[in-house]
C-alpha cells in the first residue's frame, strides 16, 4: 500500500472512530436520536465497522428497539466474531426478547471472551437474572464486585439480583449492596429508591417514606417513586386503622362517665400525636408535597385519609363533649375502611 493510500485509510479509520465516540457520547447524555442518526451515517460510509454497529446496537438498547438492535448486534459479531461489546449487546438484546436461552449463551461467550472485563459479566448477570436463574446471576454479580470493587453500578447489580430472591438472607445481602452503593455514589437514586422498596417489603414504612422523598429529591422526573410512595402511604394507613381499632376499644370501655371519657380521648390523642411525630419527625423538607401528590393520584387512598382525619376529629369532639360514645362511629369508619381496602387490594390483583 502506498503511503498516500496508507494516510487516506488511517484518515478514514479517524473519522469512523469519531463518529463511533460522539454515537456513545450522545447515547450517555439521552439524547437517543441524535446519537443514532450519527452513527447511521457513519455506517453509510463503513457499513461493516464493529465500533459503530455496537454504538447503533446500544443506543437502539436504550431506545428499546430491540428487534433492529439486534439486527445492528448480529452485524458487529459478524464483523468481528472475537469482540466482546457485540456478544454482550446481542445477549442483552435477545434476554429484552424473551429469547433467554440464546441470551444466555451469547452472555456466557463474553464472559470468555473477557473474563476480567466487569462489563462482560455484568451482560452475563442481567441475562441471568431475566432468565430466572437468579442463584448463577447472584454468583456473577458477586465476581462482578470483585472486578470492579470501587464502582457503585457493581454493587447496585448485586442488590438489584438479591432483593429479586426469596430467600431472607439475600434480602440482607441486597440491603447491604445498596448501602455500599450509596457510599460509593450518594446521589444514586435508582439505589436510594430500591432501598426505599426494601424498607417497604420489610413493613418498615417510615424508613422507606424518607428514603422515597430522598430518592424523588434525586431524580424527580422519575415517575415509579410517586406510586411506591401511594403503596408506602397504604402500609402507614393500616398501622392508623390497626391503632385507632384499638384505641376505640378502650375509648368505649370508658365512656361510662364523662370524665373517663375525656381522660381515654386525650390519651388516644396525646398516642397519636407521638406516634405521627415518630414517623414524620426525620423527612425532609420537600416531603410534603410528595406525600401530597402521592394521595391525590390515588382516590381511595384519598378518601381513606380522609376517613382517618374525620376518626381523630372524633376524638377531638369527645375530649370537648365527654361524651365517649361517639367513638362508635369510628369504628363503623373503620369497618368500611377494612372493606374498601379489601375490594380495591382483589381489584388490584386482577387488573
Amino acid at each position: 500500500m502506498s503511503e498516500e493510500a496508507g494516510g487516506r485509510e488511517h484518515a478514514h479509520l479517524d473519522e469512523v472512530g469519531e463518529a463511533a465516540r460522539r454515537a456513545e457520547h450522545l447515547r450517555a447524555v439521552g439524547r437517543l436520536d441524535d446519537a443514532e442518526r450519527v452513527a447511521r451515517a457513519g455506517l453509510t460510509a463503513d457499513p461493516d465497522d464493529p465500533r459503530l454497529l455496537g454504538a447503533l446496537s446500544a443506543v437502539l438498547l436504550n431506545a428499546q428497539r430491540h428487534e433492529e438492535g439486534l439486527a445492528a448486534a448480529d452485524a458487529a459479531v459478524a464483523a468481528l466474531p472475537d469482540g466482546e461489546r457485540g456478544h454482550r449487546l446481542r445477549a442483552l438484546h435477545l434476554s429484552m426478547l424473551g429469547r433467554h436461552e440464546e441470551a444466555v449463551q451469547a452472555g456466557y461467550r463474553c464472559v470468555t471472551l473477557l473474563p476480567e472485563e466487569p462489563a462482560a459479566a455484568t451482560g452475563y448477570a442481567r441475562t441471568l437474572q431475566r432468565a430466572g436463574r437468579l442463584g448463577d446471576a447472584l454468583r456473577v454479580a458477586q465476581r462482578v464486585v470483585e472486578l470492579a470493587p470501587d464502582a457503585a453500578d457493581s454493587h447496585l447489580l448485586l442488590a438489584d439480583i438479591a432483593s429479586d430472591m426469596p430467600d431472607p438472607r439475600s434480602r440482607a445481602v441486597a440491603r447491604r449492596a445498596y448501602e455500599q452503593t450509596l457510599r460509593l455514589d450518594p446521589e444514586n437514586a435508582a439505589a436510594r429508591h430500591d432501598l426505599a422498596v426494601l424498607d417497604a417489603v420489610g413493613h418498615r414504612p417510615a424508613r422507606a417514606l424518607r428514603g422515597l422523598i430522598e430518592a424523588g429529591r434525586m431524580d424527580p422526573a422519575e415517575p415509579t417513586t410517586i406510586r411506591t410512595v401511594a403503596a408506602v402511604l397504604w402500609q402507614l394507613s393500616w398501622r392508623l386503622r390497626i391503632w385507632l381499632l384499638v384505641a376505640t376499644i378502650g375509648q368505649i370501655a370508658a365512656a361510662q362517665t364523662v370524665t373517663g371519657s375525656r381522660i381515654a380521648a386525650a390519651v388516644v390523642l396525646a398516642a397519636s400525636a407521638g406516634l405521627g411525630l415518630l414517623t414524620l419527625r426525620d423527612l425532609p423538607r420537600q416531603a410534603l408535597p410528595v406525600v401530597r401528590g402521592a394521595i391525590r393520584t390515588d382516590r381511595a387512598l384519598t378518601a381513606t385519609y380522609l376517613a382517618l382525619a374525620y376518626c381523630v376529629l372524633v376524638y377531638v369532639l369527645i375530649l370537648v363533649s365527654g361524651f365517649g360514645f361517639m367513638a362508635v362511629t369510628v369504628w363503623v369508619v373503620l369497618i368500611g375502611l377494612g372493606w374498601l381496602a379489601l375490594i380495591i387490594r382483589i381489584f388490584r390483583r386482577r387488573r
